[in-house]
């Protein structure tokens, strides 16, 4: 019984560990900003950015066109690709970067990263 306790416990802190590695995506991707332009800045008015939350991710082309392409525990992939492909024919090689990292880092391929 101790073992098997013990064995729980030790998942609990894995599972935790890993729901804590992506529980602040604005922290980790955006430098803590709640925008992120393709130079840095934290300018919600200046497109294309990523508007970051604690977590979600947004890749905004434009006032009308948005791409959610992590929301909670789940990245969209295609929305991912489709963000990286519209950040490549904006020119926005940083923001085209930070997506192709998220994919990376949440081991899945995003097409157009």
């Amino acid at each position: 019984m101790k073992h098997l306790m013990i064995a729980l416990g030790a998942l609990l802190v894995v599972a935790l560990g890993t729901q804590a590695a992506h529980a602040n995506l604005k922290k980790e991707y955006c430098s803590s900003q709640e925008y992120y332009t393709n130079s840095g800045a934290d300018d919600g008015s200046k497109y294309p950015h990523l508007h970051c939350g604690k977590t979600f991710l947004t890749y905004s082309a434009s006032s009308g066109k948005h791409y959610n392409f992590v929301v909670g525990d789940a990245l969209k992939t295609g929305t991912a690709g489709s963000a990286c492909s519209k950040a490549d024919e904006q020119s926005a090689d940083a923001l085209k970067d930070i997506i192709a990292e998220v994919c990376t880092d949440d081991s899945k391929t995003c097409t157009g990263c």
